[in-house]
């Protein structure tokens, strides 16, 4: 029987309340059934500064993952979006790259095995032709130190028309050839943004390498709980079924800095687990009835 339920599903950090410590959150995160967690190193100066840790810090986190048996493995880089790799400004442009060098680094410290980058060349100012060289000579530049670093780098699929595609997203694949550079796509945004789901993902196979789950409505990306949006989850992990997909998930929510967060986190895993063995029932029905034909 073919199975997705088996695997690995991750707990996305902003989940869970920020005034948690790393040992409260990766014990949260256990007790609700993820297999891991993936850290977010946005905008905000409080999580850029994660990539000057002293070894205490470092440490501690190491500690936490240790004692919990709950790995991370992967990171959310969207401080990028701050500091974006096309931008027309090259201090911000320089800055940007080498976030992202810093954020391999750091991975490397941690075992993290992907880093998710923003699909952006430019997001606060207007894009351009400039904009887009700028983005394909840093990425060369990002990719090369991955390389260096065996640490792989992942495009997230966005709101923007820049990377709302795995299509879109692959054109770039395809333009830098490495073996550390893949597509990471959200089922959210590709959902809000109408793509055709199955097509689209057909594009990036062997490429795609980690999934977010997240519901979401046209032209709505985010704080929408599971269920309550129009991503049909059973019809899209039988395509991933359909395709052999076997890579990683990553549950992708927001706290309200409450305890019913910390419930929701489990009401998604619940959730999320119901429609993999949903879709696991349909498609195996449906093969054996072609076996039979």
């Amino acid at each position: 029987m073919s199975k997705i339920s088996n695997n690995m599903i991750g707990l996305y950090e902003k989940a869970l309340p920020a005034n948690l410590n790393w040992d409260e959150r990766l014990n949260l995160a256990k007790q609700a059934g993820y297999d891991f967690l993936e850290i977010s190193i946005d905008e905000t100066d409080e999580r850029l500064a994660r990539m000057h840790w002293n070894d205490g810090q470092r440490t501690e986190l190491n500690d936490a993952m240790i004692k919990h048996g709950l790995p991370i493995l992967t990171m959310c880089l969207s401080g990028n979006r701050r500091f974006p790799i096309g931008s027309e400004d090259r201090a911000t442009r320089e800055t940007g790259i080498q976030l992202i060098k810093d954020a391999i680094d750091f991975s490397i410290c941690f075992g993290i095995r992907i880093v998710q980058l923003a699909g952006y060349d430019e997001f606060y100012n207007p894009v351009n032709e400039k904009t887009k060289k700028n983005f394909i000579a840093s990425l060369r530049k990002c990719v090369k130190y991955a390389e260096r670093k065996s640490v792989m780098l992942a495009f997230e699929t966005m709101e923007t028309k820049f990377m709302d595609s795995v299509a879109k997203a692959m054109k770039y694949i395809k333009l830098i050839k490495s073996p550390c550079l893949h597509v990471y796509p959200d089922v959210g945004n590709l959902t809000a943004t109408q793509q055709n789901i199955e097509s689209d993902l057909k594009t990036g196979l062997g490429h795609v390498v980690a999934i977010h789950l997240k519901d979401a409505v046209v032209g709505k990306m985010r704080d929408i709980p599971f269920g309550q949006g129009v991503v049909d989850f059973r019809e899209f992990f039988m395509v991933l079924l359909k395709h052999n997909y076997t890579g990683l998930f990553v549950a992708e929510m927001w706290t309200d800095e409450t305890e019913e967060s910390i419930k929701e986190v489990n009401r998604a895993m619940a959730f999320l687990k119901e429609k993999m063995v949903e879709a696991e029932s349909e498609y195996n029905l449906t093969e054996k009835k072609l076996l039979v034909l």
